[in-house]
């Protein structure tokens, strides 16, 4: 009974993720993630300091929201894409290079898909 009731719930989780650009708001969101987190994990390799680390904290959280609405508003993901394209390479000048070309990458990988996906048709 209650495997049953998981499979039901792991269906309704796997409509969803089909009807939105899933990954390529995963991939925006650890990018953001990793922008906003790095100057703060204590490595003691922070290239940028003062409004370089401020810029990584915005820029880390407009790319987590944007990963957010590639999920919940799929219909504009070509906007949230391109805006999520120049918050990666602003990302890059003005971030500890990015979150170390990691994030920058990863968030333009992430936006890519998200500029791509298409919705299922019908079938």
């Amino acid at each position: 009974m209650l495997l049953r009731a998981l499979l039901g719930r792991w269906g309704a989780v796997t409509a969803w993720t089909r009807r939105r650009p899933f990954w390529a708001g995963c991939l925006l969101i650890a990018a953001g993630t990793e922008i906003l987190l790095l100057p703060v994990a204590g490595t003691g390799v922070i290239i940028h300091t003062g409004a370089g680390g401020y810029a990584g904290f915005l820029l880390g959280l407009f790319l987590a929201v944007m990963g957010l609405g590639m999920w919940f508003a799929a219909e504009q993901r070509f906007v949230i894409a391109v805006l999520a394209v120049l918050a990666a390479l602003a990302a890059f000048v003005l971030s500890n290079l990015g979150g170390f070309l990691v994030g920058s990458l990863v968030a333009i990988v992430g936006a890519s898909w998200g500029f791509a996906w298409t919705p299922r048709t019908a079938e």
